[in-house]
């Protein structure tokens, strides 16, 4: 049977992929003569939302003269935009030497790879850029993330405190603060957390979900119960607070309302998860109910009129 609670998501904010203003880079990271040509061609183009253009014009860049640090890194930002994150570790892999102390383009590396599943090195390089921009709350927090992913819940949290330390308005540390401290099961912070995430952005269905979990591991049934409905209004397809919530009412003896949220998270689970389909199809037919995904019966055919 599949677990009870499945883990949330959490995501990984990337920042924008632009040269800090006033970031140390060595004398080639600005070439002269044909590569400066086509890295100025390819800015234009960029700025007129031609990204082939663009890369086309960086690359010439770059082939011309593989030290113009900035084109390099202007390759990675429009390679990262497009999900191409391959090339996009590439590209930031020839900036990074060329200018070693931009925590924006390390950062950037970090996110990349953490894209194609490069955790270790992913964490080498944002820990890079924390110490170039310590202030920096987005690479904190993606550290922070990072570090839980890995199992180190400690460092995690601590990374993520600064990152609600530097930059307190934004929910999305705050949740992956609560994240970190529900991991480490420090549960009364955890909730505090996620409390002040949706203070912030009260309409993200994913922070009342993660509230939720909190207080189901509580066995608080009653305030799990209003957290979870709060999610589904929010995010009506958002199967795993379905699944929860149907667990909940039934703990509640609601089984009115477990059926209707037992098939809710049928209907959106057709042809992914085949064995919860059939654990929660057992569980809509023992509470009396009958599975949304039930074939449908045929009405019975009308007998003729007698004469």
């Amino acid at each position: 049977m599949r677990r009870f609670l499945r883990s949330s998501l959490v995501a990984l904010s990337l920042g924008t992929v632009a040269v800090a203003a006033g970031a140390a880079a060595t004398p080639t990271a600005w070439a002269d003569g044909e590569s400066a040509a086509h890295y100025k061609q390819g800015l234009a183009f960029k700025s007129q939302g031609k990204e082939d253009e663009a890369i086309a014009a960086f690359e010439k860049a770059v082939a011309a003269d593989t030290r113009h640090a900035m084109a390099w890194a202007s390759l990675g930002h429009l390679y990262k935009k497009r999900k191409d994150y391959q090339k996009a570790v590439a590209a930031y892999e020839h900036a990074t030497p060329l200018m070693p102390k931009n925590a924006v383009v390390w950062a950037q590396l970090g996110m990349s790879y953490y894209r194609v599943d490069r955790v270790d090195e992913a964490l080498v390089a944002l820990e890079k850029a924390c110490r170039l921009d310590p202030k920096d709350a987005e690479t904190r927090s993606n550290i922070g993330v990072l570090k839980r992913k890995k199992g180190d819940n400690a460092g995690a949290i601590v990374q993520l405190q600064w990152a609600v330390k530097l930059a307190p308005g934004d929910a999305s540390y705050h949740n992956n603060l609560g994240v970190a401290l529900r991991a480490d099961k420090r549960l009364d912070e955890a909730i505090a957390s996620f409390q002040k995430a949706i203070e912030i952005q009260p309409k993200l269905a994913d922070y009342h979900f993660n509230l939720a979990v909190v207080y189901r591991r509580q066995e608080e049934v009653e305030k799990a119960i209003a957290s979870y409905e709060l999610a589904v209004s929010l995010a009506a397809d958002l199967a795993d607070a379905w699944y929860d919530l149907g667990h909940m009412y039934k703990l509640n003896h609601d089984n009115d309302k477990a059926i209707e949220a037992f098939n809710a998270y049928l209907e959106l689970n057709k042809g992914k998860d085949a064995a919860a389909q059939k654990s929660i199809e057992g569980e809509v037919e023992a509470l009396g109910g009958t599975p949304a995904t039930a074939p449908k019966k045929d009405p019975p055919k009308k007998k003729g009129a007698k004469r």
